[in-house]
């Protein structure tokens, strides 16, 4: 019974630690491409992400004070995944504040900016891919022990 838990558990984190390497990889490579101005900032470019990110980057403030602050939603999810992207809400939310009083200007170093966030972005994915490995979310072991009990309950079949 032990070892069946176990597998299960494994192959969720192993699931856990593909999608992440790919999230990093994407974020990466987007970054990349922006910084080596592959991928050049068009004009509606720095009005989607000034006002997705506005909303993003508060949403990321939010979630960590939701989460620090709710004993059942801190049980279910990682602290650290939380914290370690908390930077990139305040940079966002900064810098779109700033960008939309200056009428979202071209020659507001968004190149870097984007750039720069899916880097870190990046680079947080691959951190988490690792961490996740040895250390699974909360809310990802209850999953898959809840899904293995769910299997157990069907083989067993109504009583």
């Amino acid at each position: 019974m032990e070892n069946e838990q176990t597998n299960e558990l494994r192959k969720v984190k192993l699931l856990l630690l593909v999608e992440y390497l790919i999230f990093a990889g994407v974020f990466l490579l987007l970054g990349i491409l922006f910084l080596t101005d592959v991928i050049k900032v068009a004009d509606w470019k720095r009005y989607a992400f000034t006002y997705v990110t506005l909303v993003g980057g508060l949403w990321i403030i939010v979630d960590f004070f939701w989460c620090l602050f709710s004993p059942k939603r801190r049980a279910k999810n990682s602290m650290l995944d939380k914290s370690i992207v908390l930077p990139v809400g305040f940079a966002l939310l900064v810098f779109d504040i700033y960008a939309i009083t200056q009428g979202c200007s071209e020659t507001l170093p968004y190149r870097w900016f984007i750039g720069g966030d899916l880097c870190y972005l990046g680079a947080v994915f691959i951190f988490e891919s690792i961490y996740h490995w040895f250390r699974p979310i909360p809310g990802v072991i209850e999953a898959a022990l809840a899904d293995e009990e769910k299997k157990k309950s069907d083989e067993i079949g109504p009583q």
